[in-house]
This record gives C-alpha cells, sequence and structure tokens, in this order.
C-alpha cells in the first residue's frame, strides 16, 4: 500500500475544501433580474418567474384589456437589466396583502391613433415585501386619475430597506377625440396631457 505524502494529502484537502466551497456558493439562487423594457406591472420575483420579466401574459391582465388600470402594453426587452437610472418594469400581482398606494414621481403617455398607455414611475421596495397589486384609473370626464398600490407577497419576511426605481406600463384603451388631462393624485408627478383627433 502507498501512502501519499503530508504535504501532498495538505494541498489536495485544500483542493477539495475549494471546490466544495465554490459548488456551495454557486448553487445559491442569484437574485432575479428583469431585462429593461420588459413591463411587468406587478409581479414579485419570488418564485414566479412570469412575475417580473413576462410582458404578455401573468399578472393582473393581458395586453389588449384597455381600461382596466392593470393592462399591460407588449414591450420588447433589451438585453441585460436596466441601466443606471432606468426603472425596473413590473407588472400587477393582484392580491398582495395590505395594498397602499405608491407615489408616481413621473407619468408619460403615448399615442397610437385613439389608443393611450401611461408609464407611471416611482420609487418602491424590494420584493416580497414591496409588489405591485394593482392600478387604479379613475375617469372624470376629461380627467383620469392613476394610482399605482403594492403590497407584499409574504408575511413575517425580513427585506432591506433600498428604493428601487420602478414603473409600469396601464392601457387606458382608446379615448375618444378631446384633451385628456393624467394625474397621479397625491403626488410628485407632474400631470401630462394628451390629444385624440
Amino acid at each position: 500500500m502507498t501512502t501519499m505524502p503530508t504535504a501532498r494529502r495538505a494541498i489536495l484537502g485544500a483542493a477539495i475544501a475549494i471546490a466544495i466551497g465554490l459548488a456551495a456558493c454557486s448553487g445559491a439562487t442569484a437574485p432575479a433580474t428583469t431585462p429593461a423594457g420588459v413591463a411587468s406591472a406587478s409581479p414579485p420575483p419570488s418564485s414566479d418567474p412570469p412575475d417580473r420579466a413576462d410582458p404578455g401574459g401573468g399578472g393582473g391582465g393581458s395586453p389588449g384589456n384597455p381600461g382596466t388600470g392593470i393592462g399591460i402594453a407588449p414591450v420588447d426587452p433589451a438585453p441585460g437589466g436596466p441601466g443606471a437610472g432606468q426603472p425596473i418594469l413590473v407588472r400587477p400581482v393582484p392580491g398582495r396583502a395590505d395594498p397602499h398606494p405608491a407615489s408616481p414621481i413621473a407619468l408619460e403617455a403615448s399615442v397610437d391613433g385613439r389608443n393611450v398607455l401611461v408609464k407611471i414611475t416611482w420609487y418602491g421596495g424590494v420584493e416580497p415585501c414591496s409588489v405591485l397589486d394593482s392600478v387604479k384609473v379613475e375617469r372624470t370626464g376629461a380627467d383620469i386619475a392613476v394610482t399605482p398600490f403594492e403590497g407584499s407577497s409574504q408575511a413575517n419576511v425580513a427585506c432591506v430597506d433600498i428604493a428601487l426605481l420602478k414603473a409600469t406600463i396601464v392601457d387606458l384603451g382608446e379615448l375618444d377625440p378631446g384633451t385628456y388631462r393624467i394625474s397621479a393624485p397625491g403626488s410628485a408627478a407632474p400631470p401630462v396631457v394628451v390629444t385624440i383627433d
């Protein structure tokens, strides 16, 4: 029986320990990332991947569900995560615990013919503690008010106190010709005005 010299045994033991450590680290779950430009109107990236990065399904509605305030327009995903200063696009996941209004910082509207989409941007917390639950849309004549609501996906979980820049896209549907004022009541977001011919 041949015995291994002590130095070789020590090196082999260290190499095995390093390999086990690397395997354990690589097996850890990496945080989910959302490709830039993917609207996820409120799904949390807990255990359900469509929560954040599925522009065509899941969440609180589907493309072409106008006027609900929870629909999401298809958006082409770009490679990689959002760039500096770019929001993570999220989709609503109805049924979150303790929903409360978020405070938008910006509204952007786009018009295609008579169809109007509104991008709402705000700062929110990390998932699963802070997940877009829904977007309330109230229309009074030519005034349209939009309010995103965030809630929690899991109870009794500790979350880091970090503000994330988030956005969602709401399909307001086809509007009659006229001028409309879109606002986020009680927030710092300046209203936007759109004119439909």
